[in-house]
């Protein structure tokens, strides 16, 4: 072997301590600097198939990981710190570590948004509860429509609590363009334009002695 080809094949050996100590493949727990720990896949030194990351504030992202990026399926828990237990989040496709495509979010109050997302924000189309029982939201409110950039606005129909119904356009989250507004109690609707969740032209009519005039909500089972 020539002199050249041995100065080719030879690797420093401070070469070799870094290619083995290259974190790839399944690991143990790795903790880095600030208490935090992952347990799961690597790729050249970043997290990145299935995985399970533990925050420093007791929060846990449990799934998938691209290029040290949430990405794909997974579950993030949150702690209560009250009653310091996990409870989900949000769970469902994430992409660049942000909620996007489906998925469902909860907040802290138990009301539930599913549906589809778009770099973080409710985007597409989505069902969500206000207040009444978690998760299903019976006994409340619920919007069930088009989104867009985190605020309903398209196509929508919101059941109140109450019994009220209204179902047509809306715009930044509010009831804007044409739509009809059903009144339970009052026994009355209105149909016509909105501006600004104010109604400012149409027609109030009777509504006929059967219940089965009003749209009704099914409570749903997730």
């Amino acid at each position: 072997m020539s002199q050249s080809q041995q100065s080719s094949d030879f690797v420093p050996l401070w070469k070799q301590w870094e290619a083995k100590s290259e974190m790839n493949g399944e690991r143990s727990t790795v903790y880095n600097e600030a208490g935090e720990r992952y347990k799961g896949s690597w790729k050249s030194n970043k997290r990145h198939g299935k995985g399970v990351f533990f925050y420093k504030n007791g929060n846990r992202y449990e799934g998938e990981w691209k290029d040290d990026k949430r990405h794909g399926l997974g579950t993030l828990y949150i702690l209560e710190h009250e009653e310091s237990k996990l409870r989900v989040s949000y769970s469902g496709n994430w992409v660049n570590d942000k909620p996007h495509g489906v998925g469902v979010f909860y907040n802290e109050k138990g009301e539930c948004y599913n549906g589809e997302w778009k770099e973080g924000k409710r985007h597409g189309k989505g069902r969500q509860t206000y207040g009444g029982r978690p998760v299903d939201g019976f006994g409340g409110d619920v919007y069930q429509g088009d989104w867009e950039n985190d605020k309903r606005c398209g196509k929508g129909t919101l059941n109140k609590a109450n019994g009220d119904v209204f179902e047509g356009s809306w715009l930044n989250d509010k009831k804007h363009g044409s739509g009809v507004y059903t009144y339970k109690v009052k026994r009355k609707r209105y149909e016509g334009t909105w501006m600004e969740d104010i109604p400012k032209s149409g027609e109030y009519s009777d509504l006929g002695p059967s219940e089965a005039s009003l749209p009704r909500l099914e409570a749903v089972v997730v």
